[in-house]
């Protein structure tokens, strides 16, 4: 009986690549203000260039979600566990790892930090800037 209460633990794919990364550990945080465009595309203002940054929905979703209160591990844990059982991709991990490194390349777009960090207000929420 006491087994109907016991709630299974989804199964996850084996995420080797997430389990050998460097910076599985570290916060990520996204560094630049940003705005809604449209109702479903924001746009990233770089103060360090003239220029106003539009993403696909992966990476979009990914700067969104990078406000500095998760590691980039319970980050794909979390991810995971928006799919449908026996439906996450194997290379999610992989996925986001990639999407991570190619946001802090392009202009420093996010940052890698050791402990949690909060965002400063003009980050945190979208700029009325553009709208």
């Amino acid at each position: 009986m006491l087994k109907f209460f016991k709630q299974k633990r989804p199964k996850f794919p084996p995420f080797d690549t997430l389990a050998n990364s460097e910076i599985k550990d570290k916060y990520f945080v996204r560094t630049m203000e940003w705005g809604w465009l449209n109702e479903t595309m924001i746009h990233v203002i770089d103060s360090n260039a003239p220029r106003m940054i539009t993403m696909d929905p992966w990476p979009q979703q990914i700067y969104l979600d990078a406000d500095g209160s998760k590691t980039i591990h319970d980050y794909v844990i979390w991810m995971a566990k928006q799919y449908p059982k026996n439906r996450i991709p194997n290379e999610l991990d992989e996925t986001i790892l990639s999407t991570i490194s190619k946001l802090i390349e392009d202009g420093g777009m996010l940052e890698l930090k050791d402990s949690i960090c909060l965002l400063p207000k003009n980050i945190k929420e979208p700029s009325l800037l553009g709208k």
